[in-house]
């Protein structure tokens, strides 16, 4: 397991994963700005209004967070890829798609239900999106894996 290859591949396919969560939230109107989600949510900052903050701080807050949790995700598949439990193919990015998938959408769930001034969001659109981005994230890690390895 090549750290330096799992550390380059998660920036691809967080970045990835962070340019479908800006697309569809010009594509929807809805607030899927993952980085300024979680930014929002870290430093405190929502607005009285319920918005999300742009502040300098939120957004650098939110960046260092979301690619240090893709690094993780990527160590964790980099992991997996090692014992041969899953291959970085698309069954793999089928599989860890949905499973990694599934625990964002149970931990921005859980945030935004302990957290004491959530922005203002339609949930289920986000968690939706959410989701599916991490199939757009695993596909990038894979990609980016792989081409490195080559």
């Amino acid at each position: 397991m090549n750290i330096s290859e799992l550390l380059v591949a998660s920036i691809a396919g967080t970045s990835l994963m962070t340019l479908f969560m800006y697309l569809m939230s010009f594509l929807t109107d809805y607030k899927t700005k993952v980085i300024n989600v979680l930014g929002t949510l870290l430093t405190f900052q929502t607005k009285p209004s319920g918005e999300l903050s742009y502040s300098p701080l939120a957004v650098a807050v939110g960046t260092v967070a979301h690619y240090a949790v893709g690094f993780a995700f990527a160590l964790a598949y980099g992991w997996l890829w090692s014992e041969e439990v899953l291959q970085p193919n698309l069954w793999g990015i089928l599989i860890l798609g949905t499973v990694s998938g599934i625990l964002a959408v149970i931990f921005w769930w859980s945030f935004f239900k302990i957290h004491p001034k959530s922005p203002d969001l339609k949930l289920s659109a986000y968690l939706t999106a959410i989701f599916l981005a991490h199939y757009f994230f695993v596909a990038g890690v894979v990609w980016c894996y792989n081409f490195l390895r080559s």
